[in-house]
C-alpha cells in the first residue's frame, strides 16, 4: 500500500515544475524575440535559410531540456551535434554581418551541460560533454557579428560554461555522497538483520531442544511434546523466511520493523512458558500507541535475548516475570 507524499515533498515538486515552466517560457520568448528582431537595414534572422536552421536547432535543444530525464543523455548528444553542425555550416555568412539565432539555444545548451556533467559516466559516454562544450564555445559566432563583440561575447560564454561545469561537478559529488551513504546504511541494516536472524533462530532452536529433553525425562504425552516442538520449529522457519526476504530486498530497512512490537512480547513469553517454565508478562497499558517502533523493537530484542539466556544459563529457574513499563517521561524499562 503506497502512502501519499508529504506536504514538503509536494511543495518541492510544485516548485520545481514552476521553475521549469518559467525557464522554458523565458527560452521560448527569447527565441521569438531574436528571430523577429533586427537593427537598421538588417533582414529578420528567421527569413534566411541559416536562420531557419538555427531556429530549428534552438527549438530542438529546448525540447531536449523539457523532456530530459536521467538516462537520456543520447538526446543531449544529438542536440550538441546538431547545434555544432549548424554553427559550422553558417560559417560563410559570418562575413556578411548578419546576426543569426542562438541566444536561447545557448542557454538551453548550458542547462544540458549541467545534466551532462552531473551524469558524467552515463552512456553514450564522456565525449558528449566535450562536443557540447565545443557547441557552446562557438555558438556565439552566430550573433556576436559586430566589430569588437566577438571576443568579449565569447569570453562571457566561456565563463558561463566554466560556472555550469563547476556546479554540475558539485551536484555530481553530492549524488555520489548520497549513494555511498545509502549503501552504508543498507549494509549496516543488512548486518543488523543477519544478527537478528541468528538471535531468532537461536531462541526457537533452544526452546525445541529443551522441549525434546523434557519429553525424554517426563511422562509428557509424546503427541503434546511433538506438537510443541512443531510449533517452535514453524515459528523459527517463519522468522528465518522473514529475515531472508528482508536481506534480499534492495530497499530493506527503511520503515520496516522485522523485530516485532510490544504486543508480540506477550506471544514470545507465552511460547516460552509452554516450553516448561512458569513465565508471565505485564505490559503497562499507558504504553499503548505511544512507543516508537525502534524502541519497541529494541524492547522485543532485549526480552528475546533474556529468555534465550535463561534457557542456556539458568536451566533450574522455575519462574520468569517480564515487565515492560514507562520510566520517566520518555524512558522505557
Amino acid at each position: 500500500m503506497s502512502s501519499k507524499p508529504s506536504w514538503s515533498v509536494r511543495m518541492t515538486r510544485l516548485s520545481m515544475r514552476t521553475l521549469k515552466i518559467g525557464i522554458v517560457s523565458g527560452l521560448g520568448l527569447t527565441l521569438l524575440a531574436e528571430s523577429l528582431s533586427s537593427i537598421g537595414f538588417e533582414n529578420l534572422p528567421i527569413l534566411s535559410p541559416f536562420g531557419m536552421a538555427q531556429a530549428a536547432t534552438s527549438m530542438f535543444a529546448i525540447g531536449v531540456y523539457v523532456y530530459y530525464r536521467p538516462g537520456r543523455k543520447r538526446w543531449i548528444a544529438a542536440a550538441a551535434i546538431a547545434s555544432l553542425a549548424v554553427t559550422l555550416a553558417s560559417l560563410p555568412s559570418w562575413t556578411d554581418y548578419d546576426r543569426g539565432i542562438g541566444v536561447a539555444e545557448s542557454f538551453a545548451l548550458l542547462l544540458l551541460m549541467l545534466f551532462t556533467i552531473r551524469t558524467w559516466d552515463a552512456p553514450p559516454g564522456r565525449w558528449v560533454a566535450f562536443v557540447l562544450g565545443a557547441a557552446i564555445g562557438v555558438i556565439g559566432l552566430r550573433f556576436f557579428v559586430y566589430p569588437g563583440s566577438i571576443v568579449g561575447g565569447t569570453f562571457m560564454y566561456l565563463m558561463a560554461l566554466s560556472t555550469v561545469i563547476g556546479f554540475g561537478a558539485y551536484l555530481r559529488g553530492l549524488d555520489r555522497l548520497r549513494r555511498e551513504t545509502q549503501e552504508e546504511v543498507r549494509r549496516a541494516e543488512r548486518m543488523e538483520l543477519a544478527r537478528e536472524m541468528h538471535d531468532f533462530v537461536a531462541h526457537h532452536v533452544t526452546g525445541m531442544v529443551v522441549l525434546a529433553q523434557a519429553a525424554q525425562v517426563t511422562d509428557t504425552d509424546p503427541r503434546k511434546a511433538f506438537a510443541d516442538i512443531e510449533e517452535a520449529g514453524l515459528a523459527s522457519l517463519a522468522s528465518m523466511r522473514r529475515m531472508v526476504k528482508m536481506l534480499r530486498a534492495e530497499d530493506a530497512g527503511a520503515g520496516v520493523n522485522p523485530l516485532g512490537d510490544l504486543a508480540q512480547i506477550e506471544d514470545l513469553v507465552e511460547r516460552f512458558s509452554r516450553e516448561g517454565t512458569d513465565a508471565s508478562c505485564f505490559i503497562s497499558p499507558e504504553l499503548a500507541g505511544k512507543v516508537e517502533p525502534e524502541i519497541a523493537a529494541t524492547a522485543h530484542r532485549i526480552v528475546r535475548e533474556s529468555l534465550t539466556n535463561v534457557r542456556k544459563h539458568a536451566q533450574d529457574a522455575r519462574q520468569v516475570r517480564v515487565v515492560v513499563a514507562a520510566a520517566g517521561s520518555q524512558g522505557l524499562e
